[in-house]
């Protein structure tokens, strides 16, 4: 009984010690890197809405959501992984591998590997894709 009672104690511990982990704030590099793929994944999916709720807020107010789906109507990405996150105090550069399947007419070239760079920027204590207005 005793045994058990400390196996469970100590389970407790445990989880108790995960959830507190998990509330821990990101740093940078982890916050903007889960942005980043969101945005990126949103982009292949077609959810415009999505995609333009991480933009910055200049871009924002220039650029309605109609205006930003005929300046990004689509992307021709069929996946994407974060390659690299570089961080300072108030701007992240990320790099993100792309696999790109090329829409030429009667050929079938499979997909490609490409490469991308975005601007994240840090407003108000949020990261925001920087587009420029």
């Amino acid at each position: 009984m005793i045994q058990s009672a400390k196996s469970l104690f100590a389970m407790g511990a445990a989880a108790s010690l995960v959830a507190c982990a998990s509330l821990q704030p990101a740093t940078p590099e982890e916050a903007v890197a889960k942005n980043a793929l969101a945005f990126t994944n949103a982009r292949i999916k077609g959810d415009h809405a999505a995609a333009y709720g991480y933009t910055n807020a200049a871009y924002q107010k220039a650029q309605t959501l109609e205006q930003y789906k005929k300046a990004y109507p689509g992307t021709f990405a069929q996946s994407a992984a974060i390659h690299d996150v570089k961080c300072n105090e108030e701007k992240c550069d990320v790099g993100i591998d792309l696999k790109v399947k090329p829409p030429l007419i009667g050929k079938n070239l499979g997909t490609i590997d490409m490469y991308s760079k975005q601007t994240w920027l840090l407003e108000d204590g949020q990261w925001r894709l920087y587009l420029e207005p």
